[in-house]
């Protein structure tokens, strides 16, 4: 039986702070209420453009997960937020490793066609081109929101963009002024949160938060080992300065987490971003933006340290029925990868690699009802020569609460270290020639309210890939075998949700995405890895979520999910449900208790079986103060 501790706030702790919050006479707000429908199509999105639209414009497919989704959801990690958007295929492996997709390629080495972001830093590691999840801990209480796009993004975000692009944004400090400490303990994970804002005279802010976790290790199954516990903190500032016209955005964060596995193991890093916006007329405004990254990975006598530095500036301007948008960037990182685990290694350990890119966008009004929407990025890489990545998008308005929109769209992942630079000989040697993987999409969709009350997003794909990786023998197969483009195909699928207010008090929703794949081997290659580059993935998932306000204090939110097997031998399909009750005292105080998994002791998530660890059942209470 496990047991059961609370390493960061005993139980005392915890009600001392309920019982000094119920007593405060602080008045700091209340939390923004809940959306209406009319307001969800309505909602400000930046990501499908790059500026400022309202949702129901948006011509591709895009989720939108806001603030309050996040806390009625009981989600106390980025990727379990992301469950949310039922555009996303989300895989826990163990304590600290997730694999998050879309629209396929789904496994924590194959997921590497996502472009993640967080308030404009990119968050992809050039290693393989897959996110670390554990490597970013946010204060959930802090998110403005997370728009997810699936389908490709190369015009306007370049490499890795491929299969969709999440965008993460951060509140304006000038809205989270006074106190905010959270609290969570369970059997198996606890969590806290503090965060202070102030204002800095009458047009600025800023606030400053440190968050920290503690998660069991979890039983094995099928991998053969139980992993270690993994705790860890972070820490970091937000500040907004000056007006509308001319703002100055400051953040940085700090982290460090602990694998337990062998002493010094796990991350540490740090970031700092500057952003400078400034309207330049009525119509046009310019930004440029710069930030900072380092991290140190530690994992199995292995080490793996990035320093990125990426610098972009951004022109946004309405000429009559023209919508411009044009920027230009440059990104540069600094690796080393050393491992004494193995004889698998990079040639060279560090390399310096580059990434430069312009790009213009353009929506067109050819009538009042129909845009046309043209944009093409120019980009170049160490790796690779230079990329043509266009996009073109029709959106026609039938009528005020009715958008259909098609496109067509090329995008590529540039090659990571490991495809051009990984060696472990007499193996495996490294593949200079390494070409860039690339995606023609086809999508078409409609967005709108087809009935009071409701909102509807649908969307179908076909996509075609070609260049996708494959391990390939030597000529006249001879060893040393090494990484090739041998693989091609498409995949195809449709992605749909639905809101439905049905009562005033209760709102449901319903998500599901479906997905199929044909892929073969190009005349003349073998590929021995049997195709291990296209992942593991359901051929559809479900979720439907209910949101109740249960009187003015109290609400009650159920998610449910289906996910098919994969196609995998060992861990079948499964479906789980997770639950948040929540009762707000008072404007400063809230309780609520909050389960995941709910339905099976336990069950086995991900497809990469020689790491998964069976996913446990998880109840936790908390509290949330304002102050």
């Amino acid at each position: 039986m496990k047991r059961v501790r609370c390493c960061f706030l005993p139980t005392a702790a915890l009600c001392a702070v309920a019982t000094i919050a119920a007593r405060t006479e602080a008045n700091v707000g209340d939390d923004l209420a809940a959306l209406s429908i009319e307001e969800l199509a309505q909602l400000e999105v930046r990501a499908a453009s790059k500026q400022a639209e309202p949702l129901s414009r948006v011509a591709t497919s895009m989720f939108v997960i806001t603030d309050e989704d996040i806390i009625r959801s009981g989600a106390t990690s980025l990727p379990e937020a992301l469950r949310l958007a039922p555009n996303l295929q989300v895989q826990r492996t163990n304590a600290r490793e997730y694999a998050i997709t879309a629209r396929g390629f789904n496994g924590v080495e194959t997921a590497n066609k996502l472009l993640v972001q967080i308030d404009g830093r990119t968050i992809y590691t050039p290693l393989h081109s897959g996110v670390f999840w554990e490597q970013h801990a946010p204060l959930l209480e802090d998110l403005e929101q997370i728009e997810v796009i699936s389908g490709p993004g190369g015009t306007l975000y370049g490499p890795n963009a491929v299969n969709g692009v999440v965008s993460i944004t951060s509140k304006d400090a000038r809205a989270t002024t006074g106190g905010l400490a959270r609290v969570t303990a369970g059997p198996d994970e606890q969590t806290f949160a503090l965060r202070y804002g102030s204002a800095i005279g009458t047009d600025s802010a800023i606030r400053v938060y440190a968050t920290g976790f503690n998660r069991d290790g979890m039983s094995a199954g099928p991998a053969t080992v139980d992993e270690r516990d993994f705790r860890g903190w972070q820490a970091g500032f937000h500040a907004d300065l000056g007006s509308a016209d001319s703002q100055v955005t400051l953040q940085g964060d700090i982290y460090d987490n602990d694998i337990n596995l062998l002493p010094g193991e796990g991350n540490r890093g740090h970031n700092l971003l500057v952003r400078w916006t400034r309207a330049t007329g009525s119509e046009s405004a310019v930004r440029v933006q710069a930030y900072y990254d380092d991290f140190t990975r530690k994992y199995l006598r292995a080490v793996d340290k990035l320093e990125t530095f990426d610098v972009e500036a951004q022109f946004n301007s309405t000429h009559g029925r023209h919508e411009l948008v044009a920027g230009a960037g440059l990104r540069t990182t600094d690796d080393l990868f050393v491992n004494n685990f193995n004889e698998f290694r990079l040639t060279p350990p560090s390399k310096r690699l580059w990434v430069g890119n312009v790009f213009l966008q353009d929506r067109i009004a050819a009538r009042d009802d129909l845009d046309l929407i043209a944009g093409l990025k120019l980009e170049q890489s160490s790796f690779t020569g230079l990329k043509w990545l266009p996009n073109l998008r029709l959106a026609w308005h039938p009528s005020e609460r009715a958008l259909l929109w098609a496109a067509v769209s090329r995008a590529v992942r540039t090659p990571s270290r490991i495809d051009r630079e990984l060696e472990s000989l007499p193996l495996l040697a490294t593949s200079p020639d390494f070409r860039s993987e690339k995606l023609i999409a086809f999508e078409a969709g409609y967005r709108g309210q087809p009935w009071a009350g409701s909102s509807l997003s649908l969307s179908l794909f076909y996509n075609r890939y070609d260049d996708i990786r494959t391990i390939e023998f030597a000529p006249n197969f001879q060893t040393p075998i090494r990484l090739a483009n041998s693989l091609k195909g498409s995949s195809w699928g449709i992605e749909a949700s639905l809101t439905q207010q049905i009562l005033s008090w209760w709102r449901g929703s319903l998500g599901v995405s479906t997905l199929g794949k044909d892929f073969r081997v190009k005349n003349g290659a073998l590929d021995i890895s049997a195709r291990a580059a296209l992942g593991m993935d359901p051929d559809y998932q479900l979720i439907a979520r209910s949101s109740m306000d249960l009187g003015e204090r109290m609400q009650l939110d159920i998610a449910m999910l289906a996910v098919d097997d994969s196609n995998t031998t060992g861990r079948g399909d499964y479906a789980e449900a997770n639950a948040r009750l929540g009762w707000r005292v008072s404007a400063e105080l809230e309780l609520f208790v909050a389960g995941s998994n709910l339905l099976h002791e336990s069950h086995i998530e991900s497809s990469d079986l020689p790491r998964a660890l069976r996913i446990e059942r998880n109840v936790q209470a908390g509290t949330r103060v304002r102050f």
